[in-house]
């Protein structure tokens, strides 16, 4: 509908970039790599698509995402241990489907994929002991930029003018002429 009624603001608002939405893109790249991971064992063929889909996905969101895109929030890392989390899962889902596909196919080194899903489980422990606490305290650099006030410029205008130039009247009390000054003080000398 282009009959030349839309006003500026609404074809700027048609034109803004939006969000990278997050909420969606993550998912469906997690069923994407559980997808290729599980059916790698099954059909070795999914492995170049899956490549294919990822190489394309880091080239085109990785320029999206710098130059395009607006963040309409930042988590500062905190979605990291979300999604190792889920890419741990992932990993132990394909163990398990390459552990039962051998066992089936009667691969006789089926028994070595045994300690496969323990290392990885205890490496998803190591990394959330060393490395989740980090994630969850936010950095001091972020916290002290959360904290900063924006300075009333006003205030700091009038900071930068002396008194004598001020266009504020200045309180009687507050300036004393010189000649209250020197009686007090008893001699000029």
């Amino acid at each position: 509908m282009c009959d030349g009624s839309q006003t500026e603001a609404e074809v700027k608002e048609a034109w803004l970039p939006g969000d990278l939405s997050y909420g969606t893109r993550i998912p469906s790249d997690m069923l994407v790599v559980t997808l290729v991971l599980c059916y790698s064992v099954i059909a070795p063929m999914i492995i170049p698509f899956g490549v294919v889909y990822f190489a394309l996905g880091w080239l085109i969101l990785r320029n999206q995402a710098l130059k395009v895109y607006v963040p309409s929030y930042e988590s500062y890392g905190r979605i990291w241990p979300h999604i190792f989390a889920r890419v741990v899962a992932s990993l132990l889902l394909y163990q398990v489907t390459m552990f039962g596909y051998f066992g089936v196919k009667k691969f006789h080194f089926t028994p070595l994929i045994i300690p496969l899903p323990i290392l990885s489980l205890l490496f998803a422990y190591v990394c959330s002991k060393k490395f989740y606490r980090s994630f969850s305290n936010t950095a001091l650099e972020v916290a002290c930029h959360e904290l900063k006030e924006t300075p009333n410029m006003e205030q700091v205008f009038r900071s930068y003018i002396p008194p004598s130039l001020s266009y504020e009247k200045a309180d009687d009390e507050q300036f004393e002429d010189a000649l209250s000054q020197v009686s007090r003080s008893g001699s000029f000398v």
